[in-house]
């Protein structure tokens, strides 16, 4: 149960938006507030309504009782039902939210800026529903809003004490359980939950007092196995025998009369699992003094803690001399590559020969562990102070954040010297896997611990660490019935604190002997994980727990030093960031006829000096950084509100917007991931010399209401964006090794429009328990390109489409309240989209099959104070999928879990 203030008439949502900084409303008349009690979806839906309808901005919002009633643990899964917000998925969760195709998102809490880590936007899975009052989703910005997000903003409303009447205690205790797909192998396991929430609110002789405090955690046993299939890499002349000869570096022919070319990439796959923790902790005070004064004091600290592995398993076929029963695609357009007619080999059978030492072999065949154990801690504080009387309405808030993320990560390699494999990299339905893998003496290798022989250990640990202080004062002087009803300033100060440091060790056995693992450290030491189905099920790879809990004693078997690696000064990054920002905004309203105009038109001025200190690797060339510089940026927008009619109105707005680059992205020093012997080493880096993204945003707007409840909209709009953030890869040789390095670089202009449609209703209108149902559909369409590089060191552009913007999205729910049951099923799509441009080896993009997921989420009140829920995620255990240039060149398969919880809700 939710209990808001409401007021008359359409202003009822007021009330709820004074606790939102980041939201402007037309002044309403003094009218006398009654205490109204709302429950239920219907009510939690129809407040949301009012938000969108009161609002000067394009906004979408959820309330508390709404996302309550989602299948959703965190945030970030509860705004995926969101008109025009899609999420990215990973390891089971919510770990990236994009509004109108784009990821650059600035996220605040009650209108302060907040973050994880040395990011600049909250991890949404940290976040629980539990401490939500509500969620807005802002598409379009106005000149008191936080700048940082050219596709809009999230602003996350957390309760308050004066949001509900009087004592109110809520909790539930659930359990899920997680089925994960694509290894059968993988156990069933338990997966706990509770929160607990209790506010109260007094009047007293120094004026009302409230007070609220709620808790959460979870625990999560999951699984997330990935399927890959490499790039293409080597090619191979195969004749009419179906025998294939690897092809050398230079022009490329077939060998004898009537052979043709194809390509093989690299299979393989990942066995991702784990357990964390996830906990909050959320307290609210708020005082009305009088009737012109309030303040207030939040605190928000999240926790997060996990333990997990990351177990690869990879077949290097690409650089066998000699593969037999090729079969190649049938000759199409796909085979058309800037190197000439070459066609992909879907299935080869890969025969070990040996080309130097007792371990040198092709294929490469080796599993690794990445034992990882890592925490999160974040803090924020939200002191406030609002002031209203007559005419006036001021405000103050000071915020203070502190986020600190650790991880500590230990890897084995270990190889099976003399494998052959048998490898298909496309099967019936798309994808690859191996159809064996064995030795002379291991028809099974991979799960033969005597076949395996240890290859090198790899350690590394960071520290990022965030903190910021902020504080932001807004005023409103209303200045009557004129043209101008109203004048809005405010300024901002903030100096935000983002840092990096730690280190990564690289080590191998000396000698020319490699032991056996189970010789070297004993049976524990070997784990045989579940795998993947299409790998042949499960593998041998070292112990998880034991990397973690034995690390001293794995680093002492490969001569490193008891320990963490020592700190890598070379990897020490630190930014200091300060923000002055003042804006001003005149409100007007007018009539032209019947049509009354109402809205906002202002700027916004930001003046942002940096500090950077960092050390940039490019190759073996090492070059510290010691940067200092200043950047301003003057926002103007436009916003109005169009009255049509009672129910029909628009909003139209047009205004400038930049999003500044991660703290992450800006650090230059290097990451890698070492090459095996006949595969190169990966790396990442970010780019001190990244600019802020800008954006010129056009929106317009087309919204009926129902009478009753409902809505039906069409959303047009528009952004010309100059400097979107792309990835590019190049190739550098660091201590003699080849490695792939890729950095974030700055593209040119591009462009990116786009419709939505969205109708919401309960079927009141049907007669007897038709009219307990409802349904939610929006369907957005995008479209967009962008100039983007030729190469990481060119000055030239290309237009290429913009990185992960699906064209077509849409979500559906239907609804059902009445009989003490509340349901919702929906289904959320998102369409194909480019997740790389131009990938290597033949400048392919790599693209992502569009998805369906569905949710259900059904509860029965036993009582008025006790509920029972169950919910569903992912019924139709749908997966990530991707391919570059064509569906017959696959590259990953990404499984995610389908999920079962069962809870009880209680109220008091």
């Amino acid at each position: 149960m939710t209990t808001f203030q409401l007021r008359p008439v359409s202003a009822a949502i007021l009330a709820l938006l004074a606790h939102t900084a980041a939201a402007q409303t037309t002044d309403p008349q003094p009218t006398q507030v009654q205490q109204v009690t709302v429950t239920g979806l219907r009510s939690s839906i129809r407040s949301a309504e009012a938000i969108k309808r009161d609002s000067v901005q394009v906004v979408d919002s959820i309330n508390a009782e709404d996302i309550g009633k989602f299948p959703d643990r965190a945030a970030g899964d509860a705004l995926q039902r969101i008109a025009g917000v899609q999420v990215g998925r990973d390891r089971g969760e919510t770990s990236q939210v994009i509004i109108r195709g784009l990821p650059d998102v600035v996220t605040t809490l009650n209108g302060m800026e907040y973050f994880t880590g040395n990011g600049r936007r909250l991890q949404y899975q940290d976040l629980p529903v539990q401490s939500i009052g509500g969620l807005d989703v802002y598409k379009t910005a106005t000149p008191n809003q936080l700048e940082g997000g050219i596709a809009g903003g999230i602003d996350v409303r957390l309760r308050q004490p004066f949001d509900l009447k009087g004592l109110n205690v809520t909790g539930y205790v659930e359990d899920r359980r997680q089925k994960v797909t694509g290894s059968d192998a993988t156990s069933t396991k338990n997966n706990p939950g509770a929160g607990f929430s209790a506010s109260n609110r007094w009047n007293t002789s120094y004026g009302e007092i409230g007070a609220l405090v709620d808790v959460a955690f979870n625990r999560e046993h999951w699984g997330y196995p990935v399927q890959w299939v490499d790039r293409p890499d080597r090619v191979h002349s195969i004749d009419s025998n179906g025998v294939g000869t690897r092809l050398g570096d230079g022009p490329l022919a077939p060998l004898t009369p009537g052979a043709r070319l194809g390509e093989l990439p690299n299979v393989g796959g990942i066995y991702n699992a784990g357990d964390r923790d996830r906990g909050s902790i959320h307290g609210a005070l708020q005082w009305k003094v009088n009737p012109t004064l309030e303040a207030n004091v939040q605190y928000l600290g999240t926790g997060y803690r996990a333990r997990s592995e990351v177990d690869y398993i990879l077949a290097i076929t690409t650089w066998t001399p000699r593969l037999t029963n090729v079969q190649l695609a049938p000759q199409g357009a796909y085979c058309n590559t800037p190197e000439g007619v070459v066609c992909p080999i879907q299935s080869a059978y890969a025969q070990a020969a040996q080309f130097g030492g007792p371990y040198d072999w092709d294929p490469y065949m080796a599993t690794s562990t990445w034992g990882v154990k890592e925490h999160t801690t974040s803090h924020f504080l939200n002191l406030g102070l609002n002031y209203r009387e007559g005419p006036w309405k001021a405000s103050s808030n000071f915020g203070w954040t502190k986020s600190t993320f650790v991880n500590d990560t230990v890897i084995v390699d270990q190889q099976i010297p003399g494998a052959s494999v048998n490898v298909y990299t496309y099967g019936a339905d798309g994808h690859g896997g191996y159809n064996s893998v064995s030795t002379p003496t291991s028809p099974n290798a991979l799960r033969d611990p005597r076949a395996f022989v240890l290859r090198g250990m790899v350690q590394n640990w960071g520290i990022s660490k965030g903190e910021q202080v902020q504080w932001r004062g807004d005023a409103s002087y209303r200045l009557g019935d004129g043209f101008f009803s109203g004048i809005d300033a405010g300024l901002r100060l903030s100096n935000h604190l983002a840092s990096f440091h730690g280190a990564e060790g690289h080590s191998d056995i000396a000698g020319a002997v490699r032991a056996n693992p189970v010789d070297a450290f004993g049976p524990g030491f070997e784990a045989l994980v579940p795998g993947i189905d299409r790998l042949g099920g499960p593998w041998l790879t070292p112990s998880r727990d034991f990397l973690i809990d034995q690390a001293d004693t794995v680093r002492a078997f490969y001569g490193a030093s008891p320990g963490r690696v020592a700190d890598d000064p070379t990897r020490t990054f630190e930014q200091r960031e300060s923000t002055n920002t003042v804006y001003l905004a005149a409100r007007w309203k007018t009539k032209a006829g019947d049509v009354d105009l109402s809205g906002t038109v202002g700027g916004r001025y930001v003046h942002v000096a940096r500090n950077l200190n960092g050390n940039s690797r490019i190759g073996d060339v090492v070059s510290p950084i010691a940067v200092s510089s200043t950047e301003n940026n003057f926002l103007p927008s436009f916003a109005a509100v169009v009255g049509w009619r009672e129910n029909l109105q628009s909003h139209l707005s047009v205004g400038k917007t930049i999003t500044r680059p991660d703290f992450a992205s800006l650090n230059p020093a290097l990451s890698l991931i070492p090459p095996t012997v006949n595969a190169p080493g990966t790396g990442s880096a970010g780019n001190p010399n990244l600019r802020p993204t800008r954006s010129v945003n056009t929106d317009a707007t087309l919204e009926y209401y129902f009478p009753k409840n409902g809505y039906a909209q069409v959303a047009l709009f528009h952004r010309d964006i100059d400097g979107y953030l792309q990835n590019m890869e190049s190739s550098e040789v660091i201590g003699g090794q080849n490695y792939r390095v890729t950095r974030p670089q700055n593209s040119g202009k591009g462009t990116l429009r786009g419709a939505e449609f969205g109708i919401q209703k309960f079927f009141d209108f049907l007669p007897g328990p038709w009219s307990n149902f409802g349904a939610q559909f929006n369907y957005t369409w995008i479209d967009g390109d962008n100039q983007t590089l030729v190469s990481p060191t060119s000055t030239e552009y290309r237009t290429t489409a913009l990185t992960n913007v699906a064209k077509k999205n849409y979500n559906f729910a239907l609804l059902y309240e009445g009989n003490g049951i509340t349901g919702r099923l929906t289904a959320t799509h998102r369409g194909n989209y480019v997740e790389q441009i131009a990938e290597p080896r033949f400048f392919q993009d790599r693209i992502v099959k569009a998805s369906t997921y569905v949710d259900l989420s059904v509860s029965y009140a036993l009582n008025k104070n006790l509920s029972l829920q169950f919910d569903a995620i992912n019924l139709t255990h749908e997966k990530y999928e991707s391919y570059l240039g064509s569906e017959i060149r696959p590259r990953d398969i990404r499984y995610n879990p389908t999920t079962y919880g069962l809870g009880l809700r209680f109220s008091l």
